[in-house]
């Protein structure tokens, strides 16, 4: 009976380590930089200037306006042609912002960050929505003034209208109507750019959220994940090699992830159409306790990590798309 008993905890022990190999090698890792990697302070001061700028009047209602006119400005000065995806929702015209970096081969890659903020209920304080989102549009209108020319696969930048309420989870999503316009065969992959400036080195500063978490996850705000679900396993691992380069860097590949928090945005309209996606973010309300609040100001944000981030994703998209 002994001998059968330490065969059984022996094969448990096995399944166990097998598990967790499986886990920590498929599902979710946490790599860190071999050592610091350096910050480009030009870019530094040109991410918060945006954020500011962004956050300057609210980005709901008549004043979205602003933000569009901000980005479409931004972009033509970078020497883009820039064209617009117009759709209604409410009787009121919304408009995606798109640019791209023509390919010489069949394919795209879409990279997109909404530009609007959610706006507070009733009398609530207004909403800068500095990490959400505006830390995603400045970093990715740095990425389009630092896109190569001559790409082998199509690049499209798409900044997004209406990803908050009330039109989150619904057909009004500007996402939406972009996933839907796409020739989803043609797509390559997609990567979604969500809240990415709130991090923090204190203890506890990610909070657990479910038993075991601390197993996988880092207990310090101080990370950047890469999230998606099984099919955008390749892409994912892609992304998190580059960033990882740069900045501590988790990825977690979850099956059945487009019912769970980690598609609380756009690339949850690609993943329908069946296009791999991923999303990157900073964690958004898992980490930031400032989320569609008042206090989700430009000054709260780390625009060094920011810098680090445009750069690993600059250098994620020049791998895929070069």
């Amino acid at each position: 009976m002994k001998k059968a008993a330490a065969i059984i905890l022996c094969a448990a022990l096995a399944l166990i380590a097998v598990l967790w190999c499986v886990v920590g090698t498929v599902f979710v890792t946490c790599e860190t930089p071999e050592r610091p990697a350096a910050v480009n302070a030009a870019l530094v001061q040109e991410l918060r200037q945006s954020v500011e700028t962004l956050c300057s009047a609210p980005r709901y209602g008549e004043t979205l306006q602003l933000a569009e006119d901000y980005i479409t400005r931004t972009l033509e000065e970078a020497g883009y042609e820039v064209r617009f995806q117009e759709f209604q929702n409410g009787g009121t015209a919304f408009r995606n912002i798109i640019v791209e970096r023509r390919g010489t081969e069949p394919g795209k890659y879409i990279i997109g960050a909404h530009y609007d903020a959610c706006e507070p209920d009733g009398d609530g304080d207004s909403n800068p929505g500095a990490d959400d989102n505006a830390s995603a549009v400045a970093a990715l209108l740095a990425l389009a003034k630092r896109m190569p020319q001559n790409p082998r696969h199509t690049v499209e930048m798409v900044f997004y209208a209406c990803e908050e309420p009330p039109w989150f989870d619904t057909d009004g999503m500007g996402s939406h109507h972009h996933a839907q316009a796409c020739d989803a065969q043609g797509v390559l992959g997609m990567v979604c750019l969500e809240m990415l400036g709130c991090f923090s080195n204190d203890e506890d500063s990610q909070p657990s959220h479910f038993p075991g978490q601390r197993l996988l996850v880092p207990g310090k705000g101080d990370f950047i994940a890469v999230v998606g679900d099984m099919d955008s396993l390749g892409l994912a691992r892609r992304a998190a090699g580059r960033l990882s380069k740069r900045i501590r860097t988790l990825r977690a590949n979850i099956p059945f992830a487009q019912d769970s928090v980690l598609y609380f945005s756009d690339h949850r309209n690609y993943a329908a159409r069946g296009i791999p996606c991923i999303m990157v973010t900073d964690t958004a309300m898992l980490r930031n306790g400032s989320y569609h609040e008042a206090t989700d100001t430009p000054d709260s944000l780390d625009y060094a990590n920011m810098a680090r981030i445009t750069a690993g994703l600059l250098d994620t998209i020049k791998e895929l798309a070069w």
